[in-house]
């Protein structure tokens, strides 16, 4: 299951890059890129097909000893130098879960 709280910060992260016009997202999360949470990584692949993204890469770092993996999320802009994403939040809250279809989105 996903975390709620390591999703929202995901979408946070990549809030704060696009606010900052950055092209790209960089998230550090404990452990070694075969753990990764399918989820977060399914998440991921429907932005990219949307076209929200262009795309997502990870790769494994060791700090202090530990082992983490950094996921990078490369932001889209359009062809004025506008994010393509207008807005992103969760729906969700852990004391009030909505459900939607995949359809609607």
């Amino acid at each position: 299951m996903l975390n709620m709280a390591t999703l929202s910060n995901l979408l946070t992260c990549i809030r704060n890059a696009k606010s900052s016009r950055h092209n790209q997202a960089d998230f550090i999360i404990p452990g070694n890129p075969e753990t990764l949470p399918e989820n977060r990584l399914a998440i991921l692949t429907i932005l990219r097909k949307k076209g929200t993204i262009r795309g997502f890469a990870y790769k494994e770092l060791s700090i202090t000893g530990k082992l983490k993996t950094k996921l990078i999320v490369y932001l889209k802009y359009d062809g004025a130098g506008k994010s393509v994403i207008d807005s992103l939040f969760l729906i969700s809250k852990p004391s009030r879960r909505v459900y939607i279809s995949s359809m609607a989105l």
